[in-house]
């Protein structure tokens, strides 16, 4: 089961190295240390005005990338700017 933390969790344990999305890989391909600092901005639910950010390299329902400057160690976490989430 994937575990669940809202964006700001997210931003102050992982900091992200921009506050700007990489729209394709090869735009960050040189600046990721190793694949655990990449994040992909995926659509899970195109009925929702909310989107997600998950580890990893992704390519389904991708809408871009951000580099952390910490490691994601868990690869079922997932990241979600939905305001009903509680922390």
């Amino acid at each position: 089961m994937s575990k669940v933390i809202s964006w700001s969790e997210w931003e102050q344990k992982y900091q992200p190295t921009t506050e700007v999305m990489y729209d394709f890989f090869e735009d960050i391909s040189d600046n990721v240390p190793s694949p655990r600092y990449l994040w992909t901005v995926v659509d899970n639910n195109p009925n929702s005005v909310y989107l997600d950010v998950i580890p990893g390299h992704r390519m389904f329902n991708r809408l871009g990338f951000f580099v952390t400057q910490y490691p994601w160690t868990d690869d079922e976490l997932t990241v979600s700017n939905d305001p009903s989430y509680k922390e």
